[in-house]
C-alpha cells in the first residue's frame, strides 16, 4: 500500500511534464521606418507646397518649388553672352572683312606714288647738293620727307599683311575657351534653375513639413522628411544566450498589440555588445550586455507605425 501512495505522486508529476506547455522564446522590439530628409540644392523663397504631413504621395510627384524667377533670369543673360561669343569666334575665324583688306590696299597704292615721287624729288636733289646748286636746309627737307613717306609705306604694307592673313591662331583658341566656360557656367545655372523644383525621390508619406509656402530657405535646410513606404524594420535586441541561435536569414513571425502578425526576415545583428538601453523589454532582465539585431518586415500595410512596440518570435527556436 506504501508502495502505491508513493507511485502516484511521481505518475502525476510525469505525465504534467509530458503535458505541460513549453514556453515560446519571445524578443520584444519597435518598428522602425527609413525616413529620408529632402532639401532644396538652391537659396530662396518658398512658392509652393503641395503635400501636408500624413499625406502619401508618388515617386516623381512635385513636392515644392522655389521662385525661379532670378534663375531664369540668370540663364537668359548667360544665353545672351554665349550668342555673342559665338559671333565673335566666327568673326575670327573668317578673318577681316573684304571692304577693309580693299581699303588697306587702295591706301599702300596711294603711299607708294607719294614716295615714289619723293625719292625721285630726293635723288634731284641729293644730285644738285653735289654740286652745291641748292642749300643744305632744302636736301635736308627733301631727306626727312622721303624718310618719312618710307615709314608710312611699311607701316601700310604691314597693316595690309596683317588683314590679308586673318586673326592670330592664339586668339581664336582663346576665343573658344572663353565660349566654353560659359557653356560650363550655363551648365551649372541650368541646374540651380532645375534645382528650384523638389521632386520626391520614393513612394511615402509626409511624417515632417518643415517650412510653409513664403518662408526664405537656405540652401541644404530640410523642408519635409518622407517615410518610406516600403522600407520598415524592426530594431530589437538579444543576449548572449541566444546569440547562437538567432542568425541572419532567419525567419521570424512579427506581432503587434492587435496581434496582427507580419513576416520578417533577420538582415542584421551586430558584432558589438552594448548596455541594454533603458527602453528595451527584455525577458532577462538581469543581462547588462546585448546585441542589437535588426527584421526586415516583408508585408508591410498602413498598421505599421513608427517606433510601435512589437513582440518577435522564431518558428525555428523552440
Amino acid at each position: 500500500m506504501k508502495k502505491l501512495i508513493l507511485f502516484l505522486p511521481l505518475c502525476l508529476i510525469y505525465f504534467s511534464g509530458c503535458f505541460q506547455e513549453k514556453k515560446e522564446t519571445k524578443f520584444y522590439g519597435n518598428v522602425d521606418v527609413r525616413a529620408l530628409s529632402l532639401a532644396f540644392r538652391v537659396s530662396g523663397r518658398v512658392d509652393t507646397l503641395n503635400f501636408d504631413e500624413g499625406q502619401k504621395l508618388k515617386k516623381g510627384d512635385i513636392i515644392a518649388t522655389i521662385e525661379n524667377s532670378i534663375f531664369k533670369e540668370n540663364l537668359n543673360q548667360m544665353d545672351a553672352q554665349i550668342k555673342l561669343q559665338e559671333i565673335q569666334i566666327q568673326k575670327l575665324e573668317k578673318g577681316y572683312r573684304i571692304e577693309e583688306i580693299e581699303k588697306a590696299k587702295a591706301k599702300l597704292a596711294e603711299v607708294k606714288i607719294n614716295l615714289d615721287r619723293t625719292n625721285k624729288d630726293f635723288k634731284r636733289a641729293e644730285e644738285l647738293s653735289k654740286t652745291k646748286s641748292i642749300s643744305i636746309q632744302s636736301y635736308d627737307d627733301a631727306k626727312a620727307l622721303a624718310l618719312d613717306l618710307q615709314a608710312q609705306y611699311d607701316y601700310a604694307k604691314s597693316s595690309l599683311e596683317l588683314l590679308q592673313n586673318g586673326y592670330e591662331k592664339e586668339d581664336i583658341s582663346s576665343a573658344k575657351a572663353t565660349l566654353e566656360s560659359l557653356k560650363a557656367q550655363r551648365n551649372i545655372l541650368q541646374i540651380n534653375y532645375d534645382d528650384t523644383v523638389l521632386y520626391s525621390p520614393v513612394d511615402g508619406t509626409i511624417i515632417t513639413k518643415v517650412y510653409e509656402p513664403g518662408s526664405i530657405i537656405n540652401s541644404s535646410q530640410t523642408i519635409v522628411e518622407i517615410a518610406k513606404s516600403d522600407d520598415y524594420w524592426v530594431r530589437s535586441y538579444l543576449s548572449e544566450k541566444y546569440l547562437g541561435l538567432v542568425k541572419a536569414g532567419m525567419k521570424a513571425v512579427i506581432t503587434n498589440d492587435s496581434n496582427k502578425t507580419y513576416e520578417g526576415v533577420v538582415s542584421f545583428i551586430s558584432p558589438l555588445a552594448e548596455f541594454t538601453p533603458k527602453t528595451v523589454q527584455t525577458e532577462d532582465l538581469r543581462t547588462d550586455l546585448v546585441y542589437r539585431f535588426r527584421i526586415i518586415v516583408k508585408n508591410v500595410d498602413d498598421n505599421l507605425k513608427q517606433g510601435m512596440p512589437v513582440t518577435i518570435t522564431f518558428p525555428e527556436i523552440k
